[in-house]
């Protein structure tokens, strides 16, 4: 679990230092800044896959990417990732810290770059690099790569079989982004295997063929959820067609033949969706999940109901848990969980700033009152308030 983030100069996140949970909500006006949280994270994430080049590129260059007022032309990421106490008998993390300099021309440089494990009281530096020069080491002390290196990549773009930095590396390499999108669902998918869900949810059908064939008690309770959030729904199918395609499609009480998912609503699409990422098989889950607007296209019911199943499925793992980062508008999900662990996102002069409104004694005694609960805070700005 990512317990703390560090980030400098990225878009509107000037200089923000952040505490994170295993949920973590962020609610804000429009433009406020939320997004971007998200993307630094998926910054990271792309790095280690793609390498920083890419990430990059995928933004448009290093000039999109860097904090647009006056000031130092340097971006730095930084985290540290708290290990799952069923994966480590002693108290495991790593603290990782990136520094990139860009210029006029488009050109990167990575500045600093240093990675440490922490292993009960032991601290061992695995990456420590100054413009491509430094160290690259095992456990043991021995080189794990030679410098120096290429000082427009990062050392987590290379691949080294029982490098303790490559497992840090798998670690981002799997948080999953979602931003839901059903009129991309609509479609057939090949029958093929999927290992995860895609960003927009486009390969649904083959993703629920995958859990309904592999893992049916993961989907048989993602039916049960389905059923009590629509009664008349009786069955979830993914039958495949002579095209060697498959599509979801439901029976529902009352009704001859079954509904095919281009009839299927919005709603029930983005929830059977969001249902199949918290019963997702530990092999086909993720340790971060960032989710942009959950509540779209959702009842309130059923955003009520998909907030308690987190927190029962959360509850359930233990300390197998998924993290998640989501952004939200809605009231109605705000009230599902506890105020820690809601931040409050605000823009000022181009830079965005995270309040804890959890640490303000008065609000947690207004909401201990009954009068007034989180999304009633929310919607009178009092969360965004710094005192």
């Amino acid at each position: 679990m990512i317990s703390k983030l560090r980030v400098r100069n990225y878009l509107s996140l000037r200089e923000v230092d952040l505490d994170l949970g295993p949920r973590n909500l962020f609610v804000g006006r429009n433009k406020s800044g939320k997004s971007n949280l998200i993307d630094c994270l998926r910054f990271l994430t792309t790095m280690t896959i793609s390498g920083l080049k890419k990430a990059f590129m995928d933004r448009n260059g290093f000039s999109e990417v860097l904090w647009k007022g006056p000031g130092d032309p340097r971006i730095s990421l930084g985290l540290t990732y708290e290990v799952p106490e069923h994966l480590s008998p002693t108290k495991k993390l790593y603290d990782y810290e990136i520094s990139i300099l860009g210029s006029e021309t488009g050109l990167i440089t990575v500045e600093s770059e240093k990675l440490d494990v922490v292993n009960g009281n032991e601290r061992i530096t695995l990456i420590d690099l100054r413009n491509g020069r430094g160290k690259l080491l095992h456990l043991n002390g021995q080189d794990a790569v030679v410098t120096p290196i290429d000082s427009s990549t990062s050392a987590l773009e290379f691949n080294v079989p029982n490098w303790e930095a490559s497992t840090f590396k798998l670690i981002l390499s799997m948080s999953r982004f979602y931003r839901l999108a059903p009129q991309l669902m609509k479609q057939p998918n090949a029958v093929v295997r999927q290992l995860f869900l895609n960003e927009t949810g486009d390969n649904l059908s083959s993703w629920f063929m995958t859990l309904q064939g592999a893992h049916p008690e993961e989907f048989k309770r993602i039916r049960q959820v389905a059923a009590d959030v629509f009664p008349d729904l009786e069955e979830i199918l993914t039958p495949p067609t002579q095209f060697g395609t498959t599509y979801i499609s439901t029976r529902e009480k009352g009704l001859r033949r079954p509904i095919t998912i281009w009839r299927m609503s919005d709603g029930e699409l983005a929830f059977l969706a969001l249902l199949s990422l918290i019963f997702a098989p530990a092999e086909l889950g993720a340790p971060l999940y960032c989710i942009e607007e959950p509540e779209n296209y959702l009842h309130p019911k059923a955003i009520e109901v998909l907030a308690e199943i987190v927190i029962q499925r959360q509850k359930e793992l233990g300390p197998r848990i998924a993290q998640v980062v989501a952004t939200t508008h809605s009231t109605w999900l705000l009230n599902q969980f506890s105020l820690d662990e809601v931040s409050a996102v605000v823009k000022k002069e181009g830079v965005s700033s995270f309040r804890r409104p959890g640490s303000r004694k008065y609000l947690n005694k207004i909401l201990e009152s009954g009068d007034l609960d989180i999304g009633d805070l929310f919607y009178s700005g009092a969360l965004e308030e710094t005192q």
